[in-house]
């Protein structure tokens, strides 16, 4: 039995409302998880999220990013993220390979470096280590600088394991950095990665 031209006219209709929230939401959804945004800068293999984003004034899709990105957010003021997966070269960290991530102390109150598996979760490891911080860090004997053996391998001194890991992420947490830090942020300030092996 043939349809009547109403009845087709209000499934077409219901059929383009359809589409046009799934394609919505499939760009909600990609916009969301690219976290592309105006506040976010290339700084050599270093990109900051979210810099100059104030949470308490944001649009719609920076809350939403950051709701996925960045649980409990603080406001621009207190704190800088920056992220990396790739080394200084500008190649993919490789989880088999061995690196080391050497840097100096950031004029903040607080930062921490962290490595996260492909799926953003810390990397399961024996030591139960996931990150350095300006106080578990060994400092070189100059007590400013560093180095973070970052591999697969058990080092000696400041290991961040990645063995089972199949991605890796590093992100760089700044809690209450210094005018000067925030406003100088540039590659000779931010560690970098060589890959020894």
């Amino acid at each position: 039995m043939a349809l009547n031209t109403k009845t087709q006219k209000r499934i077409i209709l219901s059929l383009s409302v359809i589409a046009a929230i799934a394609a919505g939401i499939g760009s909600a959804v990609y916009s969301i998880r690219t976290w592309k945004n105006s506040s976010q800068d290339n700084i050599g293999n270093w990109q900051t999220i979210g810099k100059d984003k104030d949470v308490n004034n944001a649009d719609l899709l920076s809350i939403a990013q950051i709701s996925v990105y960045a649980t409990y957010p603080l406001t621009k003021k207190e704190v800088i993220y920056l992220n990396t997966s790739t080394d200084s070269d500008g190649n993919v960290i490789d989880p088999k390979s061995d690196y080391v991530i050497s840097g100096k102390k950031f004029d903040a109150r607080y930062w921490s470096i962290t490595a996260y598996d492909q799926d953003g979760f810390l990397i399961k490891n024996p030591v139960e280590k996931y990150s350095y911080n300006f106080e578990d860090v060994k400092y070189e004997k100059d007590s400013t600088s560093y180095k973070i053996n970052l591999s697969a391998v058990k080092k000696d001194s400041n290991w961040l394991p990645t063995a089972g890991a199949q991605k890796i992420g590093l992100v760089i947490r700044l809690y209450q950095p210094s005018d000067e830090l925030r406003n100088n942020l540039n590659k000779e300030s931010l560690p970098i990665i060589q890959k020894v092996k």
